[in-house]
């Protein structure tokens, strides 16, 4: 193999891993006016996590959002490469810390009761309103905000 051959392969390699990067952390608009959800998938470790959460700061500064909805459901332990569950923990903390600072306020679903162990264990003290799952984040958000669902006689 060629030197050039090599460094074409590594430049698509790249390439690829920037776009499994963006699918894996989608930012999606809510039902509920100035709300997103982020869903985190795949694989985590620290550079990543580090990416989306610039991602999450990014899309806020340009959109006007009032609440993050993040949600953990896919990630579990083996989902965590390279990555210590206290780390993780210390990562959940910085981008609500991030999010925070940008006057939007960070909602978490989907914790699973290991890494809620693990973040109670490093001290942590998260500040956001957690939920067991996206349906009751929703909820709840809805009915702080006044808001609800009605059918229509169409």
């Amino acid at each position: 193999m060629t030197k050039e051959y090599i460094r074409m392969l590594e430049e698509k390699v790249k390439e690829y891993e920037e776009v499994i990067s963006l699918m894996s952390a989608p930012i999606i608009p809510s039902i509920i006016p100035s709300t997103i959800l982020v869903p985190i998938t795949g694989l985590l470790v620290a550079e990543r996590f580090e990416k989306i959460r610039e991602k999450i700061m990014q899309y806020i500064q340009k959109n006007e959002v009032e609440t993050a909805i993040i949600d953990f459901t896919d990630i579990t332990i083996d989902r965590i490469e390279q990555m210590s569950l206290s780390e993780l923990g210390i990562e959940i903390d910085q981008l609500t810390k991030s999010v925070r600072l940008m006057g939007v306020e960070p909602y978490f679903v989907g914790l699973s009761p290991v890494l809620i162990r693990e973040v109670v264990l490093t001290g942590i003290n998260l500040q956001a309103e957690t939920f067991s799952d996206f349906q009751a984040a929703l909820k709840y958000l809805m009915k702080k905000k006044g808001l609800s669902f009605s059918a229509s006689d169409n």
